[in-house]
């Protein structure tokens, strides 16, 4: 069986949600129903609410969430560049690290980026609106073809995928 990459399983994944807003979207009320004379009605229903006993006594806070803190990013400088690679069946990635963790992945007009955070063995992407997700890194020196960049198990050469 093929593997999956990150990105297609989030595009997976966001389609589905996608699509669960829509059907949910759809489903949100009664619609409209013709009356006798020919006229559309809407069917409403004022539900009672109940009015608070007390004021609260705190103003409400807004804590901060990991995900709405500014990432500093870290990109080991064998990493710093631009690199192509990735599934052959899938088509080829581009993938540009900036030396202050800023990265750019784009495959044709499909893309993601944001902040990548590197240690010895994994890189943790956090990407605006997504969830972060980690891949394993290597860069190995290959005496053939000089710097490969391996992320999950793929290879990358240094340069662009659209040359």
């Amino acid at each position: 069986m093929p593997s999956t990459t990150n990105a297609t399983r989030r595009g997976t994944v966001c389609s589905a949600i996608l699509l669960a807003a829509l059907l949910t979207a759809s489903g949100c009320g009664p619609g409209p129903s013709p009356s006798n004379s020919g006229e559309t009605t809407y069917g409403y229903t004022e539900a009672a609410t109940e009015e608070p006993t007390e004021e609260p006594t705190e103003e409400p806070t807004e804590e901060l969430t990991e995900s709405s803190a500014p990432v500093e990013g870290s990109v080991p400088d064998s990493v710093v560049g631009v690199w192509c690679g990735g599934s052959n069946a899938e088509g080829h990635w581009t993938y540009q690290f900036s030396n202050t963790g800023e990265f750019v992945a784009s495959r044709g007009n499909a893309g993601f980026s944001g902040v990548v955070v590197s240690d010895s063995r994994t890189m943790t992407f956090h990407v605006p609106g997504d969830s972060p997700f980690v891949s394993s890194w290597e860069v190995v020196q290959d005496p053939v073809l000089g710097p490969l960049l391996f992320l999950d198990g793929y290879s990358y050469l240094p340069g662009s995928c659209a040359a």
